[in-house]
Protein backbone atom coordinates (compact mmCIF):
# COMPACT_ATOMS: atom_id res chain seq x y z
CA UNK A 1 0.00 0.00 0.00
CA UNK A 2 2.91 2.63 -0.68
CA UNK A 3 2.00 5.64 -2.44
CA UNK A 4 3.72 6.21 -5.65
CA UNK A 5 5.22 9.46 -4.24
CA UNK A 6 7.01 8.02 -1.37
CA UNK A 7 10.86 7.87 -1.08
CA UNK A 8 12.24 4.91 0.44
CA UNK A 9 13.22 7.32 3.50
CA UNK A 10 9.93 8.99 3.66
CA UNK A 11 8.31 5.74 3.42
CA UNK A 12 10.37 4.13 6.58
CA UNK A 13 9.52 7.19 8.13
CA UNK A 14 5.73 6.97 8.12
CA UNK A 15 5.63 3.56 8.39
CA UNK A 16 7.94 3.53 11.76
CA UNK A 17 5.09 6.40 12.85
CA UNK A 18 2.42 3.53 13.05
CA UNK A 19 4.67 2.29 16.07
CA UNK A 20 3.30 5.02 18.14
CA UNK A 21 0.20 4.07 18.02
CA UNK A 22 -0.40 2.15 21.05
CA UNK A 23 -2.17 4.32 23.37
CA UNK A 24 -5.28 4.96 20.44
CA UNK A 25 -5.17 1.72 19.86
CA UNK A 26 -5.54 0.16 23.90
CA UNK A 27 -8.79 2.90 23.82
CA UNK A 28 -10.67 1.71 20.73
CA UNK A 29 -10.02 -1.86 21.83
CA UNK A 30 -11.24 -1.18 25.56
CA UNK A 31 -14.28 1.08 23.65
CA UNK A 32 -15.26 -1.65 21.59
CA UNK A 33 -15.34 -4.64 24.38
CA UNK A 34 -17.21 -2.18 26.71
CA UNK A 35 -19.87 -1.16 23.84
CA UNK A 36 -20.01 -4.26 22.02
CA UNK A 37 -20.57 -6.42 24.81
CA UNK A 38 -23.23 -4.30 25.73
CA UNK A 39 -24.87 -4.10 22.34
CA UNK A 40 -24.29 -7.72 21.79
CA UNK A 41 -26.32 -9.04 24.93
CA UNK A 42 -28.61 -6.14 24.72
CA UNK A 43 -29.98 -8.12 21.14
CA UNK A 44 -28.68 -11.56 22.18
CA UNK A 45 -27.16 -11.72 18.66
CA UNK A 46 -24.24 -14.37 18.46
CA UNK A 47 -23.11 -12.64 15.11
CA UNK A 48 -22.03 -10.15 17.63
CA UNK A 49 -20.40 -11.64 20.37
CA UNK A 50 -18.51 -13.29 17.46
CA UNK A 51 -17.71 -9.69 15.55
CA UNK A 52 -16.75 -8.46 18.93
CA UNK A 53 -14.37 -10.81 20.35
CA UNK A 54 -12.18 -10.83 16.66
CA UNK A 55 -12.24 -7.17 16.85
CA UNK A 56 -11.22 -7.38 20.83
CA UNK A 57 -8.54 -9.74 19.73
CA UNK A 58 -7.28 -7.92 16.54
CA UNK A 59 -6.68 -5.02 18.70
CA UNK A 60 -4.55 -6.48 21.48
CA UNK A 61 -2.41 -8.52 18.46
CA UNK A 62 -1.76 -4.85 16.99
CA UNK A 63 -0.98 -3.51 20.68
CA UNK A 64 1.45 -6.71 20.35
CA UNK A 65 2.78 -5.60 17.35
CA UNK A 66 3.03 -1.81 18.09
CA UNK A 67 5.38 -2.41 21.11
CA UNK A 68 7.43 -5.13 19.23
CA UNK A 69 8.27 -2.64 16.38
CA UNK A 70 8.76 0.06 19.24
CA UNK A 71 11.62 -2.21 20.49
CA UNK A 72 12.97 -3.18 16.61
CA UNK A 73 13.32 1.03 16.44
CA UNK A 74 15.52 1.66 19.25
CA UNK A 75 18.15 -0.74 17.51
CA UNK A 76 18.03 1.80 14.21
CA UNK A 77 15.70 3.11 11.50
CA UNK A 78 14.15 -0.10 9.18
CA UNK A 79 15.16 -1.13 5.88
CA UNK A 80 12.00 -0.70 3.00
CA UNK A 81 11.29 -4.63 2.79
CA UNK A 82 11.20 -4.73 6.33
CA UNK A 83 9.06 -1.55 6.86
CA UNK A 84 6.60 -3.78 4.12
CA UNK A 85 6.52 -6.36 6.73
CA UNK A 86 5.87 -4.42 9.46
CA UNK A 87 2.80 -2.62 7.59
CA UNK A 88 1.27 -5.51 6.32
CA UNK A 89 1.07 -6.85 9.88
CA UNK A 90 -0.66 -3.27 10.88
CA UNK A 91 -2.92 -3.86 7.55
CA UNK A 92 -4.24 -7.11 9.02
CA UNK A 93 -4.93 -6.33 12.56
CA UNK A 94 -6.30 -2.90 11.31
CA UNK A 95 -8.75 -3.82 9.00
CA UNK A 96 -9.87 -6.79 11.39
CA UNK A 97 -11.07 -4.18 14.32
CA UNK A 98 -12.56 -1.98 11.03
CA UNK A 99 -14.55 -5.15 9.89
CA UNK A 100 -15.63 -5.93 13.73
CA UNK A 101 -16.89 -2.13 14.40
CA UNK A 102 -18.63 -2.24 10.80
CA UNK A 103 -20.39 -4.80 11.52
CA UNK A 104 -21.69 -4.10 15.12
CA UNK A 105 -22.38 -0.27 13.90
CA UNK A 106 -24.50 -2.05 10.60
CA UNK A 107 -26.63 -4.43 12.95
CA UNK A 108 -27.29 -1.06 15.43
CA UNK A 109 -28.79 0.84 12.80
CA UNK A 110 -30.77 -2.07 11.82
CA UNK A 111 -32.34 -1.98 15.04
CA UNK A 112 -35.00 0.15 16.51
CA UNK A 113 -33.27 1.13 19.41
CA UNK A 114 -32.64 4.03 19.41
CA UNK A 115 -30.05 4.26 22.28
CA UNK A 116 -28.08 1.24 21.35
CA UNK A 117 -27.59 3.76 18.04
CA UNK A 118 -26.20 6.43 20.39
CA UNK A 119 -23.90 3.88 21.46
CA UNK A 120 -23.08 2.74 17.73
CA UNK A 121 -22.57 6.36 16.44
CA UNK A 122 -19.92 7.01 19.79
CA UNK A 123 -17.80 3.72 18.92
CA UNK A 124 -18.18 4.74 14.96
CA UNK A 125 -16.91 8.42 15.28
CA UNK A 126 -14.75 7.63 17.95
CA UNK A 127 -12.86 4.81 15.64
CA UNK A 128 -13.04 7.17 12.38
CA UNK A 129 -11.30 10.11 14.20
CA UNK A 130 -8.56 8.11 15.23
CA UNK A 131 -8.00 6.56 11.97
CA UNK A 132 -7.97 10.31 10.56
CA UNK A 133 -5.59 11.09 13.15
CA UNK A 134 -2.94 8.55 13.81
CA UNK A 135 -3.24 6.63 10.24
CA UNK A 136 -3.09 8.95 7.98
CA UNK A 137 0.39 8.31 6.79
CA UNK A 138 -0.74 4.83 5.21
CA UNK A 139 -3.43 6.73 3.50
CA UNK A 140 -4.97 3.36 1.65
CA UNK A 141 -4.94 1.47 4.50
CA UNK A 142 -7.01 4.41 6.32
CA UNK A 143 -9.34 5.27 3.75
CA UNK A 144 -10.08 1.48 3.56
CA UNK A 145 -10.51 1.12 7.18
CA UNK A 146 -12.68 3.92 6.78
CA UNK A 147 -14.85 2.18 4.45
CA UNK A 148 -15.14 -1.12 6.30
CA UNK A 149 -16.20 0.77 9.23
CA UNK A 150 -18.60 3.53 8.00
CA UNK A 151 -20.47 2.07 4.68
CA UNK A 152 -22.75 -0.47 7.10
CA UNK A 153 -23.94 2.09 9.43
CA UNK A 154 -24.39 4.23 6.28
CA UNK A 155 -26.65 1.00 4.38
CA UNK A 156 -28.31 0.33 7.25
CA UNK A 157 -29.38 3.77 8.41
CA UNK A 158 -30.77 4.42 4.52
CA UNK A 159 -31.98 1.34 4.54
CA UNK A 160 -34.01 2.00 7.70
CA UNK A 161 -36.69 3.88 5.84
CA UNK A 162 -37.61 7.01 7.94
CA UNK A 163 -36.65 10.58 6.90
CA UNK A 164 -34.61 10.96 9.69
CA UNK A 165 -32.17 8.02 8.85
CA UNK A 166 -32.50 8.63 5.93
CA UNK A 167 -30.67 11.98 7.01
CA UNK A 168 -28.27 10.23 9.25
CA UNK A 169 -27.06 8.48 6.21
CA UNK A 170 -26.63 11.22 4.14
CA UNK A 171 -24.40 12.62 6.86
CA UNK A 172 -22.59 9.89 7.63
CA UNK A 173 -21.48 9.57 4.19
CA UNK A 174 -20.80 12.95 3.79
CA UNK A 175 -18.45 12.67 6.95
CA UNK A 176 -17.17 9.41 5.74
CA UNK A 177 -15.98 11.45 2.44
CA UNK A 178 -13.96 14.54 4.35
CA UNK A 179 -12.67 12.12 7.06
CA UNK A 180 -11.26 10.22 3.38
CA UNK A 181 -10.36 13.76 2.30
CA UNK A 182 -8.87 14.62 5.23
CA UNK A 183 -6.78 11.22 5.13
CA UNK A 184 -5.11 12.07 1.85
CA UNK A 185 -4.74 15.61 2.23
CA UNK A 186 -2.81 15.55 5.67
CA UNK A 187 -0.77 12.27 3.91
CA UNK A 188 0.56 15.22 1.91
CA UNK A 189 1.49 17.36 4.23
CA UNK A 190 3.38 14.46 6.43
CA UNK A 191 5.22 13.74 3.21
CA UNK A 192 6.29 17.87 2.78
CA UNK A 193 7.26 17.92 6.21
CA UNK A 194 9.42 14.73 6.28
CA UNK A 195 10.91 15.71 3.32
CA UNK A 196 11.70 18.85 4.72
CA UNK A 197 12.71 17.28 7.89
CA UNK A 198 15.28 14.55 5.90
CA UNK A 199 16.49 17.37 3.94
CA UNK A 200 18.03 19.55 6.57
CA UNK A 201 19.56 16.28 8.27
CA UNK A 202 21.03 15.52 4.93
CA UNK A 203 22.29 19.04 5.31
CA UNK A 204 23.60 18.98 8.55
CA UNK A 205 25.64 15.81 7.97
CA UNK A 206 26.95 16.85 4.56
CA UNK A 207 29.80 19.68 3.02
CA UNK A 208 28.09 21.15 0.56
CA UNK A 209 30.19 22.15 -1.72
CA UNK A 210 31.52 18.32 -2.14
CA UNK A 211 28.63 16.86 -1.20
CA UNK A 212 31.01 14.53 0.96
CA UNK A 213 29.88 13.86 5.07
CA UNK A 214 31.10 16.98 7.42
CA UNK A 215 32.82 16.36 10.77
CA UNK A 216 28.69 15.43 12.26
CA UNK A 217 28.00 13.12 9.43
CA UNK A 218 31.92 10.98 9.97
CA UNK A 219 31.03 11.40 13.39
CA UNK A 220 27.66 9.96 13.39
CA UNK A 221 28.73 7.19 10.89
CA UNK A 222 31.61 5.61 13.13
CA UNK A 223 28.87 5.68 16.23
CA UNK A 224 27.12 3.42 14.18
CA UNK A 225 29.91 1.16 12.94
CA UNK A 226 28.83 -2.20 14.34
CA UNK A 227 31.62 -3.99 16.54
CA UNK A 228 32.57 -7.33 15.21
CA UNK A 229 35.63 -9.30 16.67
CA UNK A 230 38.40 -9.80 13.85
CA UNK A 231 37.72 -6.37 12.68
CA UNK A 232 39.61 -3.34 12.29
CA UNK A 233 38.22 0.12 11.37
CA UNK A 234 40.70 2.36 9.53
CA UNK A 235 40.81 6.42 9.61
CA UNK A 236 42.80 8.00 6.92
CA UNK A 237 43.66 11.42 7.01
CA UNK A 238 44.83 13.72 3.94
CA UNK A 239 45.18 16.91 2.99
CA UNK A 240 46.14 18.53 -0.54
CA UNK A 241 49.50 19.74 -1.66
CA UNK A 242 50.18 22.32 -3.80
CA UNK A 243 46.50 23.78 -3.45
CA UNK A 244 46.85 26.89 -2.37
CA UNK A 245 48.91 27.73 -5.22
CA UNK A 246 45.67 26.93 -7.48
CA UNK A 247 43.92 29.93 -5.29
CA UNK A 248 46.13 32.43 -5.71
CA UNK A 249 46.94 31.86 -9.30
CA UNK A 250 43.54 30.70 -10.75
CA UNK A 251 41.22 32.64 -8.01
CA UNK A 252 39.06 30.31 -5.57
CA UNK A 253 36.45 29.83 -7.68
CA UNK A 254 38.79 27.16 -9.38
CA UNK A 255 39.45 26.15 -5.90
CA UNK A 256 36.12 25.59 -4.77
CA UNK A 257 35.69 23.72 -8.66
CA UNK A 258 38.86 21.56 -7.68
CA UNK A 259 37.13 20.34 -4.17
CA UNK A 260 33.77 19.67 -6.12
CA UNK A 261 35.69 17.40 -8.75
CA UNK A 262 37.64 15.91 -5.36
CA UNK A 263 34.57 14.92 -4.10
CA UNK A 264 32.91 13.17 -7.31
CA UNK A 265 36.14 11.42 -7.73
CA UNK A 266 35.77 10.47 -3.74
CA UNK A 267 32.37 9.41 -4.33
CA UNK A 268 33.24 7.22 -7.12
CA UNK A 269 36.17 5.22 -5.58
CA UNK A 270 34.36 4.51 -2.27
CA UNK A 271 31.46 2.61 -1.64
CA UNK A 272 29.19 2.00 1.48
CA UNK A 273 30.23 1.43 4.03
CA UNK A 274 33.24 3.38 3.51
CA UNK A 275 32.24 6.52 4.23
CA UNK A 276 34.65 10.01 3.05
CA UNK A 277 34.39 13.47 4.87
CA UNK A 278 35.67 16.59 4.45
CA UNK A 279 36.56 18.07 7.76
CA UNK A 280 38.37 21.69 6.53
CA UNK A 281 39.34 23.64 3.86
CA UNK A 282 41.14 20.99 1.92
CA UNK A 283 40.94 18.22 4.72
CA UNK A 284 39.68 14.94 3.84
CA UNK A 285 38.98 12.00 6.21
CA UNK A 286 37.84 8.58 5.22
CA UNK A 287 36.44 5.70 6.95
CA UNK A 288 37.16 2.28 6.39
CA UNK A 289 35.19 -0.16 8.83
CA UNK A 290 35.32 -3.87 8.49
CA UNK A 291 39.53 -4.23 7.69
CA UNK A 292 40.58 -7.68 8.08
CA UNK A 293 44.27 -7.41 7.06
CA UNK A 294 46.27 -3.77 6.91
CA UNK A 295 47.30 -4.12 3.26
CA UNK A 296 43.58 -3.38 2.71
CA UNK A 297 43.95 -0.34 4.40
CA UNK A 298 46.99 0.65 2.58
CA UNK A 299 45.48 -0.70 -0.66
CA UNK A 300 42.65 1.85 -0.73
CA UNK A 301 45.36 4.51 0.55
CA UNK A 302 47.21 4.23 -2.51
CA UNK A 303 43.64 4.01 -4.67
CA UNK A 304 42.70 7.61 -3.44
CA UNK A 305 46.41 8.96 -3.60
CA UNK A 306 46.70 7.69 -7.51
CA UNK A 307 42.91 9.19 -7.93
CA UNK A 308 43.19 11.91 -6.73
CA UNK A 309 46.28 13.08 -7.66
CA UNK A 310 45.41 12.98 -11.65
CA UNK A 311 45.31 16.64 -13.08
CA UNK A 312 42.15 18.37 -12.69
CA UNK A 313 40.95 20.30 -16.30
CA UNK A 314 39.32 23.75 -14.78
CA UNK A 315 37.64 26.38 -17.63
CA UNK A 316 40.57 25.22 -19.90
CA UNK A 317 43.72 25.25 -17.41
CA UNK A 318 45.21 21.53 -16.28
CA UNK A 319 46.52 21.70 -12.74
CA UNK A 320 47.59 18.80 -10.52
CA UNK A 321 47.72 18.57 -6.67
CA UNK A 322 49.29 15.70 -4.34
CA UNK A 323 48.50 14.21 -1.25
CA UNK A 324 49.90 13.70 1.84
CA UNK A 325 47.71 10.28 3.29
CA UNK A 326 48.33 9.11 7.01
CA UNK A 327 46.08 6.11 7.96
CA UNK A 328 45.89 4.38 11.13
CA UNK A 329 43.72 1.87 12.07
CA UNK A 330 42.28 -0.34 15.66
CA UNK A 331 40.16 -3.13 16.53
CA UNK A 332 36.62 -2.13 16.27
CA UNK A 333 35.81 -3.11 19.83
CA UNK A 334 38.21 -0.59 20.75
CA UNK A 335 38.35 2.01 18.31
CA UNK A 336 38.19 5.95 19.32
CA UNK A 337 37.37 8.17 16.68
CA UNK A 338 40.00 10.94 18.23
CA UNK A 339 42.46 8.78 18.78
CA UNK A 340 42.81 7.43 15.05
CA UNK A 341 41.96 10.39 13.61
CA UNK A 342 45.47 12.32 15.64
CA UNK A 343 47.50 8.92 14.66
CA UNK A 344 46.52 9.65 11.32
CA UNK A 345 47.04 13.03 11.03
CA UNK A 346 50.48 12.57 12.51
CA UNK A 347 51.03 10.23 9.96
CA UNK A 348 50.06 12.70 7.02
CA UNK A 349 52.10 15.45 8.84
CA UNK A 350 55.19 13.15 8.94
CA UNK A 351 54.86 12.16 5.35
CA UNK A 352 54.10 15.61 3.85
CA UNK A 353 57.59 16.58 5.41
CA UNK A 354 59.00 14.07 3.38
CA UNK A 355 56.93 15.10 0.40
CA UNK A 356 53.88 13.74 0.18
CA UNK A 357 52.41 10.08 -0.41
CA UNK A 358 51.18 7.73 2.10
CA UNK A 359 52.22 6.61 6.12
CA UNK A 360 50.55 4.43 8.03
CA UNK A 361 50.57 6.11 11.96
CA UNK A 362 51.76 4.27 14.35
CA UNK A 363 49.53 2.36 17.32
CA UNK A 364 47.38 3.59 20.34
CA UNK A 365 49.44 5.18 23.46
CA UNK A 366 50.97 1.98 24.92
CA UNK A 367 50.99 -0.64 22.37
CA UNK A 368 54.28 -1.76 21.10
CA UNK A 369 54.43 -0.40 17.91
CA UNK A 370 55.34 3.39 17.65
CA UNK A 371 56.11 6.20 15.96
CA UNK A 372 54.83 7.02 12.26
CA UNK A 373 56.18 5.20 9.28
CA UNK A 374 56.06 4.68 5.31
CA UNK A 375 53.80 2.38 4.38
CA UNK A 376 55.90 1.16 1.61
CA UNK A 377 57.54 0.25 5.08
CA UNK A 378 55.50 -2.67 5.60
CA UNK A 379 52.45 -0.87 8.22
CA UNK A 380 51.78 -4.58 8.56
CA UNK A 381 49.69 -5.79 11.48
CA UNK A 382 50.66 -3.33 13.52
CA UNK A 383 48.82 -0.99 12.04
CA UNK A 384 45.84 -2.79 11.95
Amino acid sequence: MRAGVESDDIYVALVADLARTGMPTTIMGVALAGVGLFVALALGHTILFAAVASGVLASACRLALVLRQMRRLEGGPLAPREAGLWERGHVLTIFAVASSVGTLVGTVFAQPRMDLQMLATGLLFGYCSGVVTHLFGRPVMAASALLLAALPAIASAAWFGDMPHGILAAMFGLFLFGAVQAVFSAHRTAIRQIRLRLDMARLARSDVLTGLANRLGLREAFGRLSRTDGDSVAIHCFDLDRFKPVNDRYGHAAGDALLQELGARLRLLVEAPVLAARTGGDEFVVLQPGVRHAEEAESLARRIVHALSAPYHLGGETVSVGLSLGFACAPSRAANLDDLVRRADAASYAVKRRGGGVAAGGPSPGASWAGVRAAGADPGAAAC
